[in-house]
């Protein structure tokens, strides 16, 4: 894993192309050159004998002028990379690149699902040696885009079975909680859940997924004993024990039992990607869709942008409506925070994926969710925003995206005190989340408008440690600290926005009328910022 991004990153699909930073082409003249930096990119580790390098490039000549050759190739290839020549590596035996200090669209981008693509096209270094290398990869290329063409995404199948006494109606508290966990799973990827009828049982086909749910009666209560289980493998993937006072928390869709819920689906699904055949369309698709999400929830402009390409290669693997949902939240993300130019497009991209989604998912309570926030906020619509989300938090009152919809629908009709409720428990719901912070920072927000200062502190604190680098929460604990007179935390948050947001100001944030904090503003509280001036 990289702990920075790589400096330089080569296309070897199509054309061989070198670039670095903000799209500067470092691409080296010559063919012998380029087919040297092509096969150094697609070796093994990046890493080649000196000797296997001549052989394939200058495989006519006598030993002693394939080594020169080699290295006069090797200082035009320094001359071309410039600043990032430390990139390339060579001693007496091996000439190698720095995997760590590159990006490969083959190796890092996953496989184009087009057969027209060419490995490195127009390439000819004039070597049968090179040639008959290249066309050897070029066929392995192919084999490999054969294999992960598209597949029909079935879903993955969640058997859910649960064991319990049948006195005071366990045994049918604890079915709703399996299929409970189930469903909230089905909200996020494909997934069928799968039961068999007592009455009529049925040879059913092998799961993927063992989701059990037991109920045990103690001396003060139940206790509930949560387990998901990758059935080829035998791996564990959620298991955990949860002590409730009396069975009709779970019938209530109680906190403690929400929490529960929403808990085990996301840690199961976040475990699939490694247990699962990635030959399988669905598979792949929840792989990059969860990957989206830790791009998404940095609020990064670069992220963003990731997030949502790894989102529409997830669509195309799997044309499932909850990816055009989160699309389309990636897209509010966008013209809220002002990380791109053309807002307008923004807004217009936004409202049209709401509306795919919608076609494509209606009876989804996560997207409906989703859509709620665009509805609100990029259509102006808050009797519709509200109606998305009341419907999403009936249909499923363990999800914490459900509820913060719900909250900042709320939020819209004016309603603050109900935002306020939602949203705490929206945040509760969510504790355990790897995302936290996205409930942390919205509930930061409305704890400001509910003229709630102390409590916005305590949220807007724990989404900056949850996600250090969050312009949203350093933006609103900056007003904050300076609100409570809490100058020295004041001047460090603005010193820390200064380096994670480029062109950051004092008097941006406080007159500028377009940058961000809407609600700060509307509330009166930037005024206090102007003690750091």
């Amino acid at each position: 894993m990289r702990d920075t991004a790589p400096s330089l990153r080569i296309s070897v699909l199509g054309p061989l192309r070198v670039e670095a930073g903000e799209g500067l082409c470092l691409t080296p003249k010559g063919a012998k050159n380029q087919a040297l930096l092509a096969l150094l990119a697609l070796s093994p580790e990046m890493s080649r004998p000196r000797r296997w390098l001549e052989d394939k490039l200058w495989s006519q000549f006598g030993p002693e002028q394939a080594s020169a050759n080699l290295r006069q190739a090797l200082s035009k290839l320094r001359s071309a990379l410039g600043d990032h020549a430390d990139v390339l590596r060579a001693d007496r035996a091996t000439v190698s690149l720095d995997p760590l200090a590159l990006s490969i669209d083959l190796r890092d981008d996953g496989l184009r699902f087009d057969q027209r693509v060419e490995l490195l096209e127009g390439l000819d270094a004039r070597d049968p040696e090179f040639e008959e290398w290249l066309r050897m990869e070029r066929a392995d290329l192919q084999a490999r885009l054969s294999q992960a063409e598209p597949k029909e995404a079935k879903g993955v199948l969640i058997h859910c079975r649960s064991t319990a006494p049948a006195e005071d109606g366990a045994n049918i508290m604890a079915d709703i909680l399996a299929n409970q966990i189930g469903e909230n799973i089905a909200e996020q990827i494909r997934a069928w859940r799968q039961a068999n009828d007592p009455d009529h049982p049925a040879e059913l086909p092998v799961s993927d997924i063992s989701l059990t749910c037991d109920i045990l009666k103690t001396t003060d209560g139940h206790t509930l004993f949560v387990k998901g289980l990758h059935v080829p493998s035998g791996r564990i993937l959620y298991s955990k024990m949860q002590s409730i006072s009396h069975l009709e928390a779970i019938l209530h869709s109680d906190e403690i039992v929400s929490k529960l819920v929403f808990e085990a689906a996301d840690c199961i699904i976040g475990k699939l990607p490694q247990v699962l055949d990635t030959n399988r369309p669905e598979s792949r698709a929840t792989a990059l869709s969860r990957l989206s999400m830790y791009r998404m929830f940095s609020f990064e402009r670069d992220a963003l942008r990731e997030a949502y390409s790894l989102l529409k290669q997830a669509h195309e693997l799997d044309s499932n409506g909850i990816y055009l949902a989160w699309s389309s939240m990636v897209r509010m993300i966008q013209l809220l925070e002002l990380l791109e130019d053309d807002r307008d497009a923004l807004r217009e991209e936004a409202i049209a994926l709401n509306y795919r989604a919608m076609e494509a998912s209606e009876d989804n309570a996560l997207v409906h969710a989703l859509i709620s926030k665009v509805r609100g906020t990029a259509q102006r619509d808050a009797a519709g925003a509200f109606e998305l989300a009341d419907t999403a938090v009936n249909r499923n009152p363990a999800s914490a995206f459900a509820w913060k919809s719900l909250a900042e629908a709320n939020m819209l009709k004016g309603d603050v005190t109900s935002a306020f409720d939602a949203s705490a428990r929206a945040r509760a719901i969510a504790r355990s989340s790897p995302f936290k912070q996205w409930w942390d920072m919205g509930h930061c927000i409305i704890s400001i408008a509910c003229n709630r200062p102390h409590e916005a502190i305590e949220a807007g604190e724990a989404a900056a440690r949850a996600a250090p680098l969050s312009r949203p929460a350093h933006r609103h604990l900056l007003a904050l600290y300076a609100l409570d007179g809490q100058l020295d935390k004041a001047h460090a948050t603005a010193v820390k926005l200064g380096k994670i947001e480029p062109g950051f100001s004092i008097d941006q944030i406080i007159n500028d009328e377009n940058y961000p904090v809407r609600t700060l503003r509307n509330k009166g509280l930037l005024e206090p910022i102007r003690a750091l001036l």
